[in-house]
């Protein structure tokens, strides 16, 4: 789930020693970084859609602030069946048998017949004991994997107050921590300029720059945000929606169809489902669809379980205390 947010962080966050070999790339960066902090200073102001949309994007809205989902939702359930067989050794395999073949050492006979141990049981059961040691040292070195979608907050908020004009992140530390900024500082991955954009079906990432010539920070910062999005006309439009709603309040904008925080497990189907949902509605109920749905239904109904056990071994966004009251104020902080 986190690991583009993970990646995006490590490339902005780079050392000179980590970006040796790339420094004509981040010089590259820096310029068009610049160009951009420049050119699309206070287009928050211009409006770029007659129909700004909430694209099945926000979590809560009042008339202070409002929560917005980020991209990567969907992308969650691979690691835990990747690690699964391990996390099931390491925890299963002491129960199932390791304990047992303690009468081994303890009493001398073999587990259940109650034969006599020989030699062979003896080097036989350190053997079993040796394998599951690998496994727990195994998982230690890949935790940090599993904890890109497993036992951290559940999903990245990124909040949006009016009356502090704001814009609060809430991500964990590996992928950038909590963040404040201005919300005059946002450049968005729209372009002001360019009012031609095409309804064709095609996944669309909404993305929020803080350039660090705008925010005075040490380094750049990003967030990928929205659900993931069925075409640039919708991209534009809930950009729209974030921005009707922070110059002009909550009543120029469509009353958003809130998602539901608590992780129902029928939600966790249309995870699968949001990659293939473009294909279908090019070909809705085609034999074509209908029989590539079939083939893949074993596989989504996978990543639907694998997706909802992500989500329960993950605790709900909390918001640090001081955080939570700045980015829930009513008056500039």
């Amino acid at each position: 789930m986190y690991f583009n947010d993970w990646l995006l962080h490590r490339t902005l966050t780079a050392s000179k020693k980590d970006i040796t070999g790339f420094e004509g790339d981040m010089k590259a960066f820096e310029k068009e970084a610049m160009k951009y902090g420049e050119q699309y200073r206070g287009f928050q102001s211009r409006s770029i859609s007659d129909e700004p949309s909430d694209a099945r994007s926000i979590y809560r809205m009042n008339d202070t602030y409002m929560d917005v989902r980020t991209f990567f939702d969907e992308w969650r359930g691979g690691v835990l069946v990747g690690l699964s067989p391990l996390l099931l050794g390491v925890v299963g395999f002491p129960i199932s048998f390791l304990i047992p073949l303690l009468d081994v050492f303890i009493h001398g006979v073999w587990p259940n017949t109650g034969e006599k141990a020989t030699a062979a049981d003896y080097i036989g059961t350190i053997g079993m004991w040796g394998l599951w040691i690998i496994m727990v040292v195994a998982f230690r070195y890949l935790f940090k994997i599993f904890r890109l979608e497993c036992l951290v907050q559940r999903h990245i908020v990124v909040r949006f107050n009016r009356k502090t004009r704001k814009v609060y992140i809430n991500r964990p530390n590996f992928a950038g921590g909590n963040k404040v900024y201005h919300w005059d500082d946002v450049v968005a991955s729209v372009d002001p300029d360019d009012m031609v954009v095409t309804k064709k079906r095609k996944r669309e990432i909404l993305m929020l720059f803080f350039f660090k010539q705008r925010t005075g920070a040490e380094h750049h910062d990003a967030v990928f945000l929205g659900a993931p999005l069925r075409s640039e006309h919708e991209l534009y439009a809930l950009w729209e929606y974030i921005r009707r709603y922070m110059e002009e309040g909550p009543e120029s904008i469509p009353k958003p169809r809130c998602i539901p925080s608590f992780p129902w497990p029928w939600r966790s189907l249309l995870a699968p489902w949001s990659f293939i949902e473009n294909r279908w509605a090019r070909n809705p109920w085609s034999l074509k669809m209908i029989a590539l749905v079939i083939v893949l239904s074993p596989v989504m109904l996978l990543h639907a379980t694998a997706h909802w056990c992500s989500l329960l071994l993950c605790w709900p966004v909390y918001w640090p205390g001081d955080l939570r009251r700045e980015s829930k104020a009513s008056n500039p902080v």
